[in-house]
């Protein structure tokens, strides 16, 4: 099967089959493009010939051959909530997308040289369709695709092909996805808000001689589900406005959403700061979430590294959390120091990670050549976040 034709030209295909068949030039070569073949062209087609295979291998069946040797540190993983108890590594239930996706994410980021393919069938909360996903290396390619059918159990299905696989770690992380009152509730406690805080909240307004519109409001919802939103989609925050409306934040950014007066207390500074000499202008601060590694447990540290390499943590895992858990820390976008910072974590450049963690300090293991770059680094992570 000559798969994803729909992704190269002509040319590429005919070099591609002169390929093949100077590898088997018996086996018929069937294009297709997201494996859509019929089941009458794959099964009982009688491929297999010993006579041929041997004219084209005469050694085939010589037992004094070299046996076939295999690394034995490649090895596979199925995590399937159906299949049978004895068997099962993992809890039933729905996942949920958002920790679902950091932790296929945070797999193919650390681990991607060594997986060497993962593909799974996703039953995730507040979705009726299944969410399939495909990735080899760092290559990920997933979406919303067929429904569940009536009376068909809703179970996921996750397959890891690669070197140096711990079945233990990703078993214990995929339950730790599942939307289960438990994990929702340490989910919320990373939020930088909680019901009945004071905030502002980017609205969809623009005017062109201010600029955006902001507006202050209450928090009285977090991790907020209605039914027009995409599937598996949850929003951090429902906010009452001072007018009476409500708005769903979608993201919890520093440019979506901020404590109460922020946004006005940077506008009066800069007002205030007019005419005034060597201003130094506000470091600019990015979020990251990362995930806390089996056997790590509260008040030890561990690396995190986020933002394409660039920037590297060293955070101390805070009380009530654990292997598994994900944690928020917020760093200056162009952090350059040695400085320590928060929760007494050993070496230079330690950030603390908590509830909030603001104000907390990382270093760049690859100085960025301008600042340019560092902000461009941070824009970058920020998308594969929200992606």
């Amino acid at each position: 099967l000559l798969n994803k034709t729909d992704l190269v030209t002509e040319a590429d295909l005919a070099r591609i089959e002169a390929r093949l068949r100077g590898i088997n030039a018996f086996a018929p070569i069937r294009r297709c493009s997201r494996g859509d073949v019929s089941v009458d062209s794959v099964l009982n087609i009688h491929g297999f010939d010993l006579q041929r295979a041997l004219q084209t291998n005469p050694q085939l069946l010589n037992p004094e051959n070299a046996p076939t040797q295999h690394d034995k540190t490649v090895t596979s993983v199925s995590l399937d909530q159906g299949a049978p108890r004895h068997m099962r590594t993992v809890q039933k239930g729905d996942l949920d997308f958002e920790l679902a996706t950091d932790f296929l994410e945070y797999i193919a980021e650390s681990q991607g040289e060594d997986i060497y393919r993962m593909k799974g069938v996703l039953a995730v909360a507040h979705s009726q369709q299944k969410y399939i996903y495909h990735a080899v290396h760092m290559t990920f390619s997933g979406g919303f695709e067929e429904a569940w059918q009536p009376g068909e159990p809703r179970e996921s299905k996750m397959v890891f092909i690669g070197k140096g696989l711990d079945e233990q770690f990703l078993a214990s992380t995929f339950n730790n996805c599942l939307a289960t009152p438990e994990n929702l509730t340490r989910k919320a406690s990373t939020l930088r808000f909680k019901p009945g805080d004071a905030v502002e909240c980017r609205t969809t307004g623009f005017d062109a001689e201010e600029g955006e519109r902001w507006a202050a409001g209450t928090v009285v919802e977090v991790l907020h589900r209605a039914d027009d939103m995409a599937p598996g989609e949850v929003a951090p925050y429902r906010v009452r406005l001072e007018d009476g409306s409500e708005l769903t934040v979608l993201t919890d950014e520093g440019s979506e959403i901020v404590g109460a007066n922020s946004h006005g207390d940077e506008e009066d500074g800069e007002e205030a700061g007019e005419g005034c000499e060597a201003q130094a202008a506000p470091q600019q601060q990015q979020q990251f979430r990362v995930q806390v590694p089996d056997g790590v447990h509260a008040g030890q540290a561990f690396p995190a590294t986020v933002g394409g390499g660039h920037l590297i943590f060293q955070i101390t895992v805070p009380p009530g959390h654990g292997p598994g858990s994900w944690l928020t820390v917020t760093a200056p976008v162009e952090a350059t120091g040695g400085a320590r910072a928060g929760g007494g974590a050993e070496g230079s450049g330690a950030a603390a990670a908590g509830n909030s963690a603001e104000g907390t300090h990382a270093r760049t293991t690859h100085q960025a050549a301008s600042e340019g770059e560092a902000d461009h680094e941070a824009d970058e992570a920020s998308k594969r976040h929200k992606a």
